[in-house]
């Protein structure tokens, strides 16, 4: 017979059996049983794991531990009276997978499981009389495939509580946090779409947004110093891609315009300078946009940037208009050649690796929201919109 970490499985039949003998049975459960449900109901194949056998395990031999259960909350106690009601009405159901189990290797006893799911029907049954329950037994590669699999076991025939969105975030925070599953982005999206297959696209996307928000995780983010002009810092890109210093360091009528970079899009200091700079040197001041810590949603970030960089703006015009008198004043209307500060676009920071370009960044180069590559142009147009 199959072996299990050394130990012959026959070995431990014979303890369940010994027990099994002396525990109430109202479901009547025998090896007549095991057999037919094998035939209506063949094991599940999971990746990362060896179906070992269908047994018949009393109850002092699995051990559920709360702190694995799938589900974001305890047992709910309306789905365990459905599954009662389910024992009392129609017994055991043959074409139903029994809960997962695999061998606990924190028992002293070699006879002993760790059960992976099936925690509302144990307190069903339990409450039903029944001192044993039909197990499928695994042994796992790894604890990763043991999480994976105790979630989609949990898509059974009996009355089911489906899993939530919830339920499943929470599982990949455990496993990240356990190490089990590293802190990436693209571990964490493999790992959410490995167990949350009874999800919708547009729920996975939910799940994996949060997850990398909760652990902390920000994927393939870049981020720039604002002091230095080394590779990673703002001066040192703008000059890598040929554009002017920020401020007016350096040649200000021979570059023909003003840069600076802003963290957010209503930075008073970048303003006040650009207005001022802009005004006394008769040059279009650059702004350029970026986030000064990581974010989990950048576009969202950007979209918030633009927002206060054009709030900001009215709020200038609205001074200009205030104290330009009513004969003065012809129109509302913004004369955007004449407006200093003008918006350029995104420093890039998603950095993950394009397949479709050999491997280079996302992002390399000035980006629009929504990461768009879009040239700079001294001479060109605000681009505060999207």
């Amino acid at each position: 017979m199959t072996k299990a970490n050394g130990v012959s499985l026959s070995t431990r039949f014979g303890d369940w059996a010994r027990v099994a003998q002396t525990s109430a049975n109202p479901l009547g459960l025998t090896d007549e049983t095991v057999q037919e449900s094998l035939e209506v109901c063949p094991p599940i194949q999971f990746k990362g794991g060896t179906f070992l056998g269908r047994y018949i395990i009393p109850d002092p031999y699995v051990r559920y531990n709360p702190e694995e259960q799938p589900r974001d909350k305890s047992n709910d106690p309306d789905h365990v009276n459905n599954l009662l009601a389910s024992y009392e009405v129609q017994g055991y159901l043959l074409a139903a997978h029994p809960p997962i189990a695999s061998f606990d290797e924190e028992s002293l006893s070699n006879s002993c499981l760790r059960g992976q799911s099936g925690y509302n029907r144990y307190d069903g049954r339990t409450k039903f009389g029944q001192e044993l329950y039909i197990y499928d037994v695994y042994q796992w590669d790894s604890p990763y495939w043991e999480i994976v699999a105790r979630n989609k076991a949990n898509h059974h025939q009996n009355p089911q509580l489906s899993q939530t969105k919830h339920d499943y975030l929470k599982e990949v925070c455990n496993a990240v946090n356990a190490g089990i599953v590293s802190a990436t982005e693209e571990a964490i999206d493999e790992f959410v779409d490995e167990i949350a297959t009874d999800k919708t696209p547009k729920i996975r996307r939910w799940i994996k947004k949060e997850a990398l928000k909760n652990c902390k995780v920000y994927p393939n983010f870049r981020t720039f110093h604002s002091s230095g002009k080394g590779k990673n810092t703002l001066t040192g890109f703008l000059i890598s891609q040929g554009y002017a210093e920020q401020g007016i360091g350096g040649d200000v009528k021979s570059n023909g315009y003003i840069t600076y970079c802003a963290g957010n899009g209503d930075n008073l200091q970048s303003w006040a300078r650009g207005v001022q700079h802009g005004t006394t040197n008769q040059v279009p001041v650059w702004v350029f946009g970026y986030a000064p810590n990581r974010v989990p949603d950048l576009e969202e970030f950007r979209k918030a940037w633009v927002d206060d960089f054009n709030t900001m703006k009215e709020t200038f015009v609205s001074f200009a208009n205030d104290i330009v008198s009513e004969e003065d004043s012809e129109s509302a209307f913004v004369n955007e050649d004449a407006f200093p500060v003008k918006f350029a676009g995104f420093l890039p920071q998603y950095v993950k690796p394009n397949p479709n370009d050999q491997g280079k960044a996302t992002e390399n180069t000035i980006v629009d929201v929504y990461g768009n590559s879009v040239p700079f142009d001294p001479d060109g147009d605000c681009r505060a919109t999207y």
